[in-house]
């Protein structure tokens, strides 16, 4: 059975996403730009629940939208500045047709673009700097801050490989502690796959938070883009159930200290916590809960300045957005992709 939401595009040829072993995909680039088309398959609506926010730098992706930091006054001294992070993504994701009862990511190895995918609309970051693009801001920091996809790589693989490719861009992405993205946070992209395959289509918004109390810290050396490195991360779910509208939202703290002396740049910045990574979890029988996160769609406003579904009549707005939920919506087993699944399994999924 071929799955109708991640039938791939090879050479006009149609692979299923069910094959026994991955199937290599490598992005192409021309010049470090994407080759491949933006737009949204027919259907899709990824701006549905896209928050009101003051900036002007909104693009459309295959498999998401982003909306990215201008101009504005961040740090609130009265002086235009640049955070070099997207504001907030969204995007829809559709669950994917089980087979044989396992509903099971596409079967698609994504060899990323190298350099990431250089947008020329958000060239006016570097252009008084001596590199094009941002990732030789990321350059040398790895190990401890990641590129954090806001809209997963694996979920854009339910659209086409070449959807996956253009999440490799930095309107989509973030410095993420690299435990931290690759542990719970990961733990959490693979909840909302397997939700959506439950209720067959959620709809997601996340992106960083930054507190004006703190001070921000930046990546990137002399001469290169400075990026700045999150507070904290946040994700808002979306979904119906029984025709009603259903939400989650989650903050993972991204606390760090800043040693300004440091001689290694990767030294400069660290984050304070220590967190398992997801290859890391079944051999220390670590279970991930992510009641420990939920939060209020209402903090997250407070934090971002960020507005929540906007359309909706005040009364009702407040409602949802300062509705604080005290258990996280389980999932049953059977709609999570055993080959994904990281930690050790929580009782309630058995």
């Amino acid at each position: 059975m071929i799955n109708r939401h991640c039938s791939l595009l090879f050479s006009a040829t149609l692979l299923s996403c069910n094959m026994a072993f991955a199937q290599k995909f490598e992005c192409e680039t021309h010049k470090a730009q994407s080759p491949y088309q933006l737009d949204a398959p027919v259907g899709y609506d990824h701006t549905r629940f896209m928050p009101d926010t003051k900036t002007t730098l909104i693009k459309h992706f295959a498999a998401y939208s982003a909306l990215f930091d201008d101009d504005d006054d961040d740090d609130g001294d009265g002086q235009p500045d640049r955070l070099g992070n997207p504001i907030a993504v969204m995007y829809e994701l559709r669950g994917v047709e089980p087979d044989n009862g396992q509903f099971n990511e596409p079967s698609v190895s994504i060899e990323r673009p190298n350099p990431w995918y250089r947008d020329p609309d958000l060239a006016f970051m570097w252009q008084n700097t001596k590199t094009k693009g941002l990732d030789r801001s990321y350059a040398g920091v790895g190990r401890v801050w990641n590129r954090g996809h806001w809209a997963m790589a694996d979920h854009a693989q339910r659209i086409s490989a070449q959807a996956s490719c253009n999440t490799h861009v930095f309107w989509n992405a973030s410095p993420q502690a690299a435990a931290l993205n690759q542990g719970p946070w990961r733990f959490l992209e693979n909840y909302t796959a397997a939700l959506s395959n439950l209720h067959n289509q959620i709809w997601i918004v996340t992106g960083p938070i930054f507190d004006q109390a703190k001070e921000i810290a930046y990546i990137g050396s002399k001469g290169e883009v400075p990026v700045a490195v999150p507070h904290a991360l946040f994700k808002v779910v979306f979904y119906q159930q029984d025709g009603n509208l259903r939400w989650s939202a989650f903050v993972f703290e991204q606390d760090y200290t800043i040693n300004k002396h440091a001689e290694k740049e990767s030294h400069r910045v660290k984050p304070l916590s220590s967190w398992v990574k997801c290859n890391q979890a079944k051999k220390r029988q670590h279970r991930y809960d992510l009641s420990a996160y939920v939060t209020s769609i209402g903090e997250i406003e407070k934090r971002t300045g960020l507005r929540f579904v906007p359309t909706l009549e005040d009364e009702l707005r407040e409602k949802v957005v300062n509705y604080l939920p005290n258990t996280v919506p389980v999932i049953p087993e059977s709609y999570w992709d055993e080959r994904t699944f990281c930690g050790v399994k929580a009782l309630q999924f058995r």
